[in-house]
């Protein structure tokens, strides 16, 4: 099986859209400091990153979807 480098990466877009969060609400928390960048976190120009096991840490796991 081939391993995916970015398994377990999506942009703050996709995790709020999974959580039903408002995407100022990710950035809040980068602000306040839950997120340590370079391990849970990493902005490459204008796009934040995030891990699902930050998201899942902070949020708790994503809801199902139907």
């Amino acid at each position: 099986m081939e391993k995916n480098p970015f398994y377990g990466l999506m942009s703050f877009k996709e995790a709020t859209d999974l959580w039903g969060l408002n995407e100022s609400t990710l950035r809040k928390a980068v602000s306040y400091g839950k997120f340590e960048e370079g391990i849970d976190i990493k902005k490459f120009g204008k796009q934040w990153i995030i891990t699902i096991a930050a998201m899942e840490r902070e949020y708790g796991l994503a809801p199902k979807k139907d």
